[in-house]
């Protein structure tokens, strides 16, 4: 089978197409034929060595896929036979860029009818994702929340999340066109982190809608700009490292505002969800997935024009995901 294998932990440059026996799943495995496989940034941190772990290389790239189980090993394997599943990877194994992938039956979940391939390949972590933060919010009774990185996969499904929830979103983006299209898709408070009077305008929308909570995808010293902005007490949840520096933030908003700086981790998050919630979650989110959560898709391509495509999209990341459709049975 053909696959995108990653020989060092050095980007995107490090990454090849190779042709690879097709693996035999382990008791307790399934082998999934990937119909659709997503590009994250948690894919690029990977590459670059700055994600949460590290495989033994050489190994295949892409955490999150979808497609149908051909083959299983062991009774709960075996009841998966021949059914669409989303599926995501974790710290061992092979990743779901190549034409099939080798996991656990439990990192499985069989797709609902009304949520194809490409959604179901996004099913595991952007929505999970906004799905958990906003949860944070609630559960932290914040009147209001902002969110960097609001025109991403993750920042959409957040603003739709909390919309219904009854919690005013202030998003923040970097571009004048990503103003625009947010505004256009019914978003109230958009603020470009690049004008001029950017935190002004983040202070007074912080104190009119009463935000204490702020989902930070960006880090560096944007988090810190996030926590002075908003009112004493507040937080700032940490998801992601997109503008890949370490998060800078003033002692006096720790000390003397009782501010406080955390991290959101998914792993953790659905590891300590109980068997019946993450059930229940499961099923909350793709009926949303069919319906509002919807990840736009910018281009499905094969696997052999992956990596050069990657590499153009980086620039352009709220146009929508790639997808890789691996293998000629696409």
């Amino acid at each position: 089978m053909q696959a995108l294998e990653l020989s060092s932990y050095d980007g995107l440059d490090a990454l090849k197409l190779t042709e690879k026996p097709v693996p035999s799943p382990a008791p307790g495995q399934v082998l999934v034929r990937v119909e659709s496989a997503a590009v994250n940034p948690s894919d690029l941190e990977f590459m670059q060595g700055s994600y949460g772990f590290r495989r033994p290389l050489p190994t295949t790239a892409g955490f999150e896929g979808s497609g149908v189980v051909v083959a299983g090993n062991g009774a709960d394997a075996e009841r998966l036979m021949g059914q669409r599943v989303s599926c995501v990877v974790q710290s061992k194994g092979d990743g779901t860029w190549a034409e099939y992938v080798a996991l656990d039956a439990k990192f499985c979940l069989p797709l609902q009818e009304a949520v194809n391939f490409d959604q179901g390949a996004m099913l595991f972590i952007n929505p999970f994702t906004a799905w958990g933060l906003v949860e944070q919010a609630q559960n932290g009774q914040h009147r209001a929340v902002v969110q960097t990185a609001a025109a991403s996969a993750v920042g959409t499904m957040v603003q739709t999340l909390a919309t219904s929830a009854g919690i005013p979103v202030i998003n923040i983006v970097r571009r004048g066109e990503q103003v625009k299209m947010l505004q256009e898709n019914g978003a109230e408070h958009v603020l470009n982190s690049e004008a001029a009077d950017f935190e002004d305008q983040l202070r007074q929308r912080c104190e009119t809608l009463g935000a204490t909570m702020a989902f930070d995808a960006v880090g560096g010293e944007l988090s810190g700009r996030l926590l002075a902005a908003m009112p004493e007490h507040s937080t700032v949840l940490v998801y992601g490292v997109l503008g890949g520096q370490s998060v800078t933030v003033s002692p006096s908003d720790l000390v003397y505002r009782d501010g406080h700086v955390s991290g959101f981790y998914l792993t953790t998050y659905r590891r300590n969800l109980s068997s019946a919630e993450l059930a229940l979650r499961t099923d909350q989110i793709q009926r949303r997935v069919a319906t509002d959560l919807q990840t736009k898709v910018s281009a499905r391509i094969g696997l052999e024009d992956a990596v050069e495509a990657i590499k153009k999209q980086q620039e352009h990341a709220s146009d929508g995901k790639i997808i890789i459709a691996p293998g000629k049975h696409n």
